[in-house]
């Protein structure tokens, strides 16, 4: 189920990186009925914290794992990854489950058409 998640989470930020070059912190779940939902937060304006959105949804994702309503959630936050001197565009993805809280993270380039997602290790 989780390969199944990070598959839509990196569709859906691919979709916004092709658009904007860039994201606000979102979300995916899926229910104890096995639907996947997409989550975001509003928090009013055009340019929202993102520090508070990322608050706002891995509350809700705690909460959802803690009441059984989720059985994975997954946080996706549009990071820099920093390899010496170098620079490069990522995502993390922060993963809910009953068992615990884990992470993943992937740097991407954005091509004409697409993004390439390459699992980096630390």
């Amino acid at each position: 189920m989780k390969e199944k998640i990070i598959n839509i989470v990196l569709q859906q930020a691919e979709l916004f990186l092709l658009d904007a070059n860039e994201f606000y912190p979102f979300g995916t779940c899926v229910n104890k009925k096995d639907e996947i939902i997409p989550v975001g937060a509003y928090l009013g304006g055009d340019h929202p914290e993102s520090q508070a959105l990322i608050d706002l949804l891995e509350k809700d994702f705690k909460e959802g794992i803690e009441t059984g309503n989720y059985k994975i959630a997954a946080l996706a936050i549009d990071i820099l990854i920093r390899k010496g001197n170098e620079r490069y565009d990522g995502i993390e993805m922060r993963f809910f489950e009953p068992k615990g809280i884990s992470k993943r993270v992937y740097e991407y380039t954005i091509k004409e058409h697409s993004v390439e997602f390459v699992e980096y290790e630390e």
